[in-house]
This record gives structure tokens, C-alpha cells and sequence, in this order.
């Protein structure tokens, strides 16, 4: 979220303008440490311009996270024209009613309220009397909003591409009840419907979803996306980073970009999850590049206008019960009455159930007993107005008896990941904020685990833990009432970092923690910010491996001007250098790449590193060759002769390899060139161990070899690639080789020795998530005639 969003405050300016000034002066209070809200009110915040009114109100609403409308008696065309837009744009929306005078309303304005108070519409009105009553109201509501949408925006963006049962997030070993609920949505994406799942959080969206997912394997595999609060470049960047499609997406945008994912999506065949979606706008953009045909399934608290919208509600009685005693031995609750009163006041929601179930098996309880325990614990607590809605009251009572039932060490572990930037922590990470053993919090979040309050959750292979969305907030409020600082955790980001700056799986776990960790660190003014950047993009090759974010990208932006601010001229080089990699390699915005290379250029020479200079000229030439521009000659003789006058072997290396580049793919071919300069850059790099260097290098000598028609040469020089692949373990450096050497052999008419070749090359293309890569290596297959192994679940 941004650190100072706005919100829109629409409404008929004169009857209300009380009421507008004074949600002007409430809203900026209404933040906390990391997020502070600005109020737009247009006759305070419109700017002197030519452009029509309605264009400039629109402008400043399309930018604003939150629509407050104050209604009264009259009827305004632009007041429900700015309701209309932040319906449309997905903008969540509050509306508050002056309840004085009411027989004054004009009729259509009555209208209007009666039919956003229609179930299929899904918005409450509030209704205040006078001014102080509006502050209350107004300070309840953006306080659940801003908790739902730091818990939602905290959520990471990830992607999942799962072929089997066990890869798709959220599946219960067990799903009690919805039977109907999963047949009826089944029927849906059958027939190429987008389904939405809508429901309280904690009701089980999640894992109907999942359930539902798991089923539909058997015909296809599932795109998993944990959605959050995420814009739709976010939403683009994770699918786009599922496919390793980077590349192939550089310098696309709009309609374009969304072309390309469409074509990307199609040839999937897969069923798409949106779990836990909040924002509307990006849902929108999202849907525009998914085939017409694909079957989408959402789980949200909104009810987005999809083709059909599923209400996930409260369990019935019998399940209720069902679920009570599904983890004490499976315990037959119905004839208790105890129980049955014991889920009536959890309003029969599935996560208090699930909590109350643990608890009942760990402490030994009756349901008698629980509930006992629920009325004798205090409950003096302020939490957010989002438990008190229809159903939370409960859950809060059983929360409360819950953590009073910790003891310290449970209580403080608790608390602390209240704390933490994501709902999600590995035991490593949260004993680093806490200044402890990894194996003692492991045990506590185990113990945790044991009551409810947390889950385990893997990755690769790799174990964190996750807390419901609910126990998060509830931790979270906790952690603010106390006023606790968020400077343990973003010490403990830090090192995270540095520990683990060459585990790009570890990294993966916790990318959303270190990113908000740095972003905190940027709104604290803490330099913090430089040193995670620097780990993620300089010491460690994360991002250079993984692609950047939006988030991420901004945040290197930052890191630059704080490290140039704080004369720290080597890491703001070096962080420059990274970043034009990104727009070249990623992004294919050569402009930019260009300028910030040129800045990393001058700083190189400010700090008469001669290395760097010979690299960067190089990296510039290769922009410039992209740009079709004749000096890119020019800057590849400057770093030669640089990197020869120091004897440098890498830096010798690196410009040989990129002038050998060159030469192959210009649109005069010089094929000759290209091996000699790829020759000398291959052996210059073997001797000094430069493994990255001289396998690209052996990859561009044996394509030229192969266009010059010396393909046994070819075959030799790319099974050298090949092996040297093998000693590194690099996969998709395998791939490449064994791709090579199948055309060699294809070449060759060694047709067999081409055909396993190129199987294997597009099995590790698969393992090593190269989706656009295998998409171009199948391509190839079919056009010569060579059967195609299929992905599993095809």
C-alpha cells in the first residue's frame, strides 16, 4: 500500500461542506506509523487548470485507494457519476447517510441508497446525526479497512503453476461439509465460467477453492495466484515470472502485454485461482488478458461482477458440530448441547471452529468447560471493527480466551509476528526479531500450531508458518496497541538477507518480508533500505535470477538516491548497474537502460575503477546495438581497449563475449568474427574459472560454428557447454546445451541422438520453470517432425 494514499471524499459540496472539512482534518489521523491518509476534497485539492471539471475529479479518483460518499437530501449528477467510476474501477467504497430530516431526500437519491443496501450489491450505508457521529463512524470503518488492506497488501503475489494434488495451496487433508456448494461450482468452470467464491474471512473460501482446485487436476493443471491487494502489474509480473516469460514480455505494454499473456494462457489449458482478491480494478485488467474460454475461479471478500458469484456462508449446525470434534478423536457432539451452543456463539464459522476444536484437544476441555472459559476471560481488548461484524463477536471472545491461555514465551511469539510485514514467517526469521534459538521458536510455533493460532505451511521443500488472516489481525492490533517498534524485524530482514543472499529458495519464502521490511526502512529513514537492496541485487543474485516486482524496482530507485545522499558511491554504482540490467533484460525499455547506464558509467569513473568502466562501455554497446545505432562500435573498441591495456582477464572475458555476441545476430552476420572473438573469450574465461562467461561463450563459438556450416564442430563446442553445465548444476545452462546439440544432431540427420536431446533440454526447460523456452523448443519439435513428450496432467 502506498505510504500516503488518498482518499476521495465525494458528496454535494455546499449541504455537506461541514461534513467534508471535517473528514479532511479526521482522515490524517486515522494512519498509523508506516501509513498515513490524505483526504482529496476538490475544492481544496483540485489544481488551476484548463481541463473540464469532471475530467479532473476523475483523474484524482482513478489514484485514490478508498471512495467516501456523504449523502443527504439532494440528488448530485457528478456525486453518483464518482460512485459509478469507483464502482466500475474496482475502488472500494463507504457510504455514509445524514439521518436528519430524512423526509426531505429527494426520491431518486432514496432510490440510489436503497439499492446499494440490495444483498447483490453488497455495500452497508452508515447513518450519522451530526458531526461527532460521523468522526465515530468514519474512525471504525477506515480502521477495518486499513487493517483488511494491510493484511491483504502483505499477502505475497506469488504464483503457482500445480500439476499434481500436493502443489495447490490451502487443501485440507479433510474439507467438512459444502458438498453442494463444490458441485454446483465444478458444474460452472466446466462450462468455462469465472466463478467468484464471496464470504467473511475465515468462513473457508480458501479451501473450498483449493478443494475444488485439487479436483479439477484430473483435466488440466491450476494456476495458483495469492492475489491480495496486488495492482494488475503485480498480477501481470507474477504470471509473467511463472512462465519465465520476461524476456519474451521486454517493452510490451497495454494491449500488447495483454495479448501476449493471453496467447501465454491459452496454450495451458490450465484452471485459474485468484485467492483472497481485494482489488477490483486490477481483477478487471486481469480478466482482459485471460482467454474468454479459461476457466477462473476467485475467492474475495467483495462480490466482484463476475459470471457468477458463490456465497460461501456460515456451516450448518450438523457440520459445525462435525468440525468441533474433528480434532479431538473424532468426538460425536451431537446431543451436547454445550457444543451446540458452543458453535452458535462462534456463528458457525469454520476458522473459530477449527481454533475451538484444538483448543478442546489441547487443554483436555468439554465444550461445558470452553465455554466457561470464554465468558470468564476479559475482554477489555479494543480490537478492530472488523470483528465486530455479524459473527466476529464470538471469534473475538474465543481469541481473547485463547491467548490468555498462552504463556509468556507462546504470548510474546504471538505477539511478535504480529509485528512481522507478511502473515507468514519461517521459525529463522521470527527468532531473529526475538533475539533467540531458531529450534526454541520452532517448538513455540509448534505449540501454536497445536491451538489454532498458526499453521505450517512448505516451499520446496522448505518449512514457515502462517497465520490465518483473522489471528493476524488480532496479533497485529496487539502488537500496535503496545506500541512496539518495527525496527527488530527489519534488523532481522537484513540479516535474513545476508545469510541466505545465495538460497534463492529461502529468499523466495521470505521475498515479501524483505521487500516491506526495506520499504518500512525507507518511510523510518532508516539506510537499512541500501543494505537489503544491496544483498538482493549486488552480493546476491535474486533478483537477477528471479525478475523484479514493482515494489522492488521502486525501492532500488530509493536505494540509488540514499546510497548516493549517504556518499556511499560504490553501492549506488553498482545498484545502477543491476537496475539497467533489469529494464534491458526484463523490461526491454532501452531508454532507461541506457541512462542508467550511463550514470553507473560516471560513477565507475569517479571512482577510476577501470574494471567497471570497461564493463559498463560494454553493457552501453550492447544497448546501443539494440537501439540499431552505429556507435555501439565506438563504446565496444573503448572497453577492449581498456580491458586489454589492464591485462584484466574478466573484464577481457566479458567484452569479447558481448563483441562475439554482436557480431551473430547482427543483420550482417560477420560468423567468423563471432568465433574468433567467442574463442578468445571462452579460453581466456576457462583458464580464470569465469564459468558464466565461458558457457555463453562456448553457446555463441558453436553457433557460429553451425552457420558456417562446420556443424560437427558445432556438436563438440555445445557438448563442452553441456558439460561444463553438468559440473555447475545449473539446469536451464542444460536446456540451452542439450537445445544446441539437438539441432546439431537434427543437422547431422542423427535423428535419434536429436531426439533425446531435445527431450531431455525440454524436461529441464519444464523443471527449471522456462515455460517460454519450452514453448519455442516444442515449436521447433512439431516443425521437424519430432514427437513431443507431454507436461503432466495434458
Amino acid at each position: 500500500m502506498d505510504s500516503q494514499p488518498h482518499v476521495f471524499i465525494s458528496s454535494k459540496m455546499q449541504e455537506l461542506a461541514p461534513e467534508r472539512r471535517a473528514l479532511q482534518e479526521l482522515l490524517p489521523t486515522l494512519g498509523h506509523d508506516l501509513v498515513k491518509l490524505r483526504a482529496w476534497i476538490f475544492e481544496g485539492d483540485a489544481p488551476a487548470s484548463d481541463k473540464p471539471i469532471r475530467e479532473v475529479y476523475l483523474e484524482a479518483l482513478r489514484s485514490s485507494v478508498l471512495y467516501i460518499g456523504l449523502f443527504w437530501h439532494d440528488y448530485g449528477e457528478w456525486t453518483l457519476d464518482e460512485f459509478e467510476r469507483a464502482s466500475e474501477w474496482g475502488i472500494d467504497r463507504h457510504i455514509y447517510v445524514k439521518n436528519v430530516e430524512p423526509e426531505r431526500r429527494d426520491s431518486r437519491l432514496q432510490d440510489f441508497l436503497d439499492k446499494q443496501g440490495d444483498v447483490r450489491f453488497g455495500i452497508t450505508a452508515r447513518w450519522f446525526t451530526d458531526l461527532d457521529d460521523l468522526r465515530d463512524q468514519v474512525s471504525k470503518s477506515v480502521e477495518k479497512w486499513l487493517l483488511d488492506r494491510q493484511i491483504a497488501h502483505h499477502s505475497a503475489t506469488s504464483a503457482i503453476l500445480a500439476h499434481i494434488v500436493d502443489d495447490v495451496p490451502d487443501l485440507p487433508r479433510r474439507l467438512i461439509g459444502r458438498e453442494d456448494l463444490i458441485d454446483e461450482v465444478q458444474a460452472l468452470l466446466n462450462d468455462g465460467q469465472r466463478v467468484v467464491l464471496q464470504g467473511l474471512g475465515g468462513i473457508g473460501k480458501s479451501a473450498l477453492a483449493a478443494t475444488i482446485a485439487a479436483q479439477f487436476i484430473d483435466h488440466g493443471p491450476v494456476i495458483w495466484i495469492k492475489a491480495g491487494d496486488a495492482d494488475a502489474s503485480a498480477l501481470f509480473e507474477a504470471l509473467v515470472r511463472l512462465f519465465d516469460a520476461q524476456g519474451q514480455m521486454a517493452g510490451k505494454t497495454g494491449d500488447e502485454l495483454i495479448q501476449a499473456l493471453r496467447h501465454i494462457l491459452a496454450g495451458t489449458k490450465a484452471l485459474l485461482v485468484l485467492d483472497d482478491a481485494w482489488n477490483g480494478s486490477a481483477l478487471a485488467e486481469l480478466m482482459r488478458a485471460v482467454p474468454r474460454r479459461m476457466s477462473v475461479l476467485v475467492t474475495s471478500r467483495q462480490r466482484f461482477p463476475l459470471d457468477e458469484i458463490i456465497e460461501v456462508g456460515e456451516l450448518s449446525p450438523d457440520e459445525a458440530l462435525e468440525l468441533l470434534g474433528h480434532h479431538v478423536r473424532r468426538r460425536d457432539f451431537k446431543s451436547d448441547p454445550d457444543a451446540a451452543r458452543l458453535c452458535e456463539l462462534l456463528g458457525y464459522h469454520a476458522f473459530a471452529l477449527e481454533i475451538a476444536s484444538k483448543t478442546l484437544k489441547v487443554y483436555n476441555l468439554t465444550p461445558a468447560a470452553l465455554l466457561q472459559r470464554i465468558e470468564d476471560s476479559p475482554h477489555d481488548l479494543t480490537m478492530p471493527a472488523n470483528f465486530g461484524e455479524l459473527g466476529r463477536s464470538g471469534i473475538k471472545s474465543l481469541l481473547d480466551t485463547s491467548v490468555n491461555a498462552l504463556d509468556k514465551d507462546l504470548y510474546d511469539t504471538f505477539i511478535t509476528f504480529g509485528g512481522m510485514f507478511e502473515p507468514s514467517s519461517t521459525a529463522e526469521l521470527l527468532a531473529r526479531t526475538m533475539g533467540l534459538e531458531e529450534a526454541l521458536v520452532l517448538d513455540r510455533l509448534e505449540q501454536l500450531t497445536l491451538r489454532g493460532l498458526a499453521n505450517p505451511r512448505a516451499y520446496k521443500g522448505l518449512s514457515y508458518y502462517r497465520l490465518h488472516d483473522l489471528a493476524y489481525s488480532y496479533a497485529r492490533t496487539m502488537f500496535l496497541n503496545k506500541g512496539l517498534k518495527y525496527d527488530p524485524a527489519i534488523i532481522a530482514c537484513r540479516d535474513y538477507a545476508a545469510h541466505h543472499k545465495d538460497d534463492l529458495d529461502a529468499l523466495d519464502i521470505e521475498q515479501s518480508n524483505l521487500l516491506e521490511a526495506a520499504e518500512a526502512a525507507n518511510q523510518l529513514d532508516r539506510p537499512i533500505l541500501v543494505e537489503i537492496m544491496r544483498l538482493l541485487t549486488v552480493d546476491g543474485p535474486y533478483f537477477a535470477a528471479r525478475g523484479h516486482t514493482t515494489l522492488s524496482l521502486r525501492l532500488m530507485e530509493q536505494a540509488i538516491t540514499t546510497a548516493r545522499d549517504m556518499q556511499q558511491i560504490e553501492t549506488a554504482h553498482y545498484l545502477l548497474s543491476r537496475l539497467g540490467n533489469t529494464y534491458v533484460d526484463f523490461l526491454g525499455d532501452y531508454p532507461r537502460a541506457l541512462k542508467t547506464y550511463q550514470e553507473a558509467l560516471n560513477l565507475a569513473r569517479i571512482l577510476e575503477n577501470r574494471q567497471r568502466e570497461a564493463i559498463l562501455l560494454t553493457v552501453i554497446a550492447k544497448v546501443r546495438f539494440l537501439q540499431k545505432q552505429a556507435d555501439s562500435d565506438d563504446y565496444y573498441e573503448q572497453a577492449e581497449a581498456i580491458a586489454r591495456t589492464l591485462d584484466d582477464p574478466f573484464a577481457l572475458s566479458f567484452v569479447l563475449h558481448h563483441r562475439g555476441y554482436q557480431w551473430l545476430n547482427r543483420p550482417d552476420p560477420d560468423y567468423r568474427r563471432c568465433y574468433e572473438l567467442s574463442h578468445e573469450a571462452a579460453r581466456i574465461a576457462s583458464q580464470h574459472e569465469l564459468h558464466e562467461i565461458y558457457f555463453h561463450s562456448l553457446i555463441n563459438q558453436g553457433a557460429a560454428e553451425f552457420e558456417m556450416g562446420q556443424v560437427a564442430d558445432a556438436l563438440v563446442t555445445h557438448q563442452m557447454a553441456y558439460g561444463l553445465a553438468q559440473k555447475q548444476g545449473n539446469q536451464p545452462w542444460m536446456a540451452s546445451a542439450l537445445q544446441s546439440m539437438g539441432e546439431d544432431y537434427d543437422h547431422l540427420q542423427a535423428y535419434d541422438q536429436a531426439q533425446s536431446s531435445l527431450n531431455k533440454a525440454l524436461e529441464l526447460w519444464r523443471q527449471s520453470g522456462g515455460e517460454a523456452q519450452a514453448a519455442t523448443l516444442t515449436k521447433f519439435m512439431k516443425e521437424k517432425n519430432y514427437p513431443v513428450q507431454l507436461e503432466q496432467g495434458e
